[in-house]
């Protein structure tokens, strides 16, 4: 197995960037979710979950600053309300909302606190395997599996049969010189349902809510895995990813 793809997300719910090589801290890879657009007047954090225009404007760091490009005039006409760049920090703690019935727009909203000091919905490290999407690619062949929907830090490159990194809950990767720690695998939310634009190479992606159905009836609506960082270090696309006992 070998790294095929680092994606790091400067601001949560943008499209990121794909890139050859990440560092890695305690808490997950540097630069990824490092900003949120937070709301002037609720203090809440805006996700794609619940503002899925959020999907249309994509960030990249440019000297360890997000650069963002967006298809409004202005950003508060782009997501509709008035907003601010927050930059996470020791004392950050905001929630956002999410619904337990991602088809449903209209399901009732709960408030979820995030990590402390952190964007992240749950996890520093989120992975998943070719192998995992070939699967339900087989399941669903009619549905465009997009790994783009799924938003993984880390996309390996994998022939085995399944999903095999239901595995390696409980166990240690190692991936150049980062080790992780699987925790748990990955609960879809909202977010896979929705469109994305074309993003270079990669195409347009529909919104679709048959997505969430048939990974509930393939996998029980997982799909990758959570991890924490075990010892930091580097990753690169192309290193060697050795599952350890």
């Amino acid at each position: 197995m070998r790294i095929a793809e680092l994606w790091r997300y400067p601001v949560k719910s943008l499209q990121g960037e794909c890139v050859d090589r990440l560092a890695f801290g305690p808490g997950g890879a540097v630069g990824d979710r490092g900003w949120a657009f937070v709301s002037k007047e609720t203090g809440a954090l805006l996700t794609a979950k619940t503002v899925p225009q959020m999907l249309a404007g994509r960030a990249r760091l440019v000297d360890g600053i997000p650069e963002i490009d967006h298809p409004g005039e202005s950003v508060t006409r782009w997501l509709g309300r008035d907003v601010r760049l927050d930059a996470a920090a020791a004392d950050t703690a905001v929630s956002f909302e999410m619904t337990f019935d991602p088809p449903n727009d209209d399901a009732e909203l709960y408030e979820i606190p995030a990590p402390p000091a952190s964007f992240m919905d749950l996890a520093a490290v989120h992975v998943m395997t070719t192998a995992s999407l070939a699967r339900c690619r087989e399941a669903r062949p009619d549905l465009q599996w997009d790994r783009r929907r799924f938003r993984p830090t880390i996309l390996i490159d994998c022939d085995a049969d399944g999903f095999p990194e239901q595995a390696w809950v409980g166990r240690r990767i190692r991936l150049g010189s980062l080790v992780l720690d699987v925790d748990m695998e990955t609960v879809r939310c909202a977010m896979p349902l929705r469109a994305q634009p074309a993003l270079g190479q990669n195409p347009p992606i529909e919104r679709s809510t048959d997505i969430y159905r048939a990974l509930d009836e393939v996998h029980d609506n997982h799909l990758g895995v959570y991890c924490s960082v075990a010892e930091p270090g580097s990753a690169s696309v192309g290193d060697a990813v050795t599952v350890l006992d």
